[in-house]
């Protein structure tokens, strides 16, 4: 099937913004557009870990050994490292109920443990993948990991900790605070906005992926659920494209999934859009037809979200959206 949305023009995209979905295409390490600005993210080499909604506290009453903030997402958002640093070591192999500790005490599964500046260590738990080795040299705001559900854990989310020295924990919402960065929220240094999404994740991003990849003329089950299926037609997808086949849709995945949509447009691609649309907020029909509700909370979105309020859906405005 081509890359032309079905019925309707396909929105004819500047050289200005084809570079831009082209950059973003390949990784080039640029931030998406909005606000806050990934490039803007960190403050004196300090950078967000990841995005997502803050769950068990800092030494909480109901949980006064826990030394770290758990940051909940789905299964597979990307996890970047907080600072320059070394990776002193990590955890493999781990699977969720798994009770054999990490580098630090706890059983947080599949983890990360950087050395940093001035005596300051970074800890990251639960991970659905590790990326990294020890020994390994970091820059602040690099992938890491991807966030997961390993070890002693009930769902999907990072466990973070800061320490000075090694076994001397620090609140890491203060600290970061303190550096201009709210958990959970401020863009990471390194980011394209786009999440990381792999089987067992569920939800409307899901769902938005299998619209997307509908459209490309392959076979998925529209249900919201990341299981072996959607998967699968991932695969066939991320092959048809030359791309490496892992069945995840990351960044460079979303980039070649998503195409520029505008008023007149319709079918699968805009029904994924409207599914997004509505998951920040709108109430829209999910019909596939880009009309001039679709058009107006597309504008709403934008103008929330510091973009260029014009109702034309290209690479910045989905990378924000998603």
């Amino acid at each position: 099937m081509c890359d032309t949305p079905e019925p309707g023009k396909l929105l004819h995209v500047p050289a200005r913004r084809r570079a831009l979905f082209t950059a973003l295409g390949v990784g080039a390490g640029i931030g998406v557009l909005g606000l806050p600005s990934p490039a803007l993210a960190a403050v004196a080499g300090w950078s967000n870990p990841t995005r997502g909604t803050l769950t068990s506290g800092y030494k909480s009453p109901s949980r006064p050994g826990h030394l770290g903030w758990d940051v909940a997402n789905s299964q597979g958002t990307p996890i970047y490292a907080t600072a320059d640093g070394t990776v002193r070591d990590v955890k493999t192999n781990s699977y969720p109920g798994d009770t054999t500790s990490g580098p630090l005490a706890g059983r947080t599964g599949n983890s990360v443990h950087i050395n940093h500046a001035d005596s300051y260590f970074s800890y990251y738990g639960h991970l659905h993948r590790v990326l990294v080795s020890a020994g390994q040299r970091i820059s602040c705001g690099q992938l890491i990991g991807l966030m997961g559900n390993t070890g002693n854990s009930t769902g999907p989310h990072l466990h973070f900790e800061i320490h000075r020295p090694r076994l001397t924990s620090l609140d890491p919402r203060v600290f970061l605070a303190n550096r201009g960065i709210t958990l959970g929220s401020t863009a990471p240094v390194g980011s394209t906005g786009y999440p990381s999404v792999s089987q067992g994740a569920s939800g409307w991003v899901p769902r938005v992926i299998q619209y997307l990849v509908r459209a490309r003329g392959i076979s998925v089950v529209v249900d919201g659920i990341y299981g072996p299926g959607c998967t699968a037609s991932v695969r066939s997808f991320q092959s048809s494209r030359g791309l490496y086949a892992d069945g995840m849709v990351g960044p460079i995945t979303w980039t070649a999934l998503v195409l520029p949509l505008r008023e007149g447009n319709s079918g699968d691609l805009v029904r994924g859009l409207q599914t997004a649309l509505n998951a920040r907020g709108a109430s829209l029909l999910v019909d596939g037809g880009f009309g001039s509700v679709t058009a107006s909370a597309v504008r709403a979105f934008q103008s929330r979200n510091g973009l260029v309020a014009d109702g034309l859906v290209g690479p910045v405005t989905w990378s924000v959206l998603i």
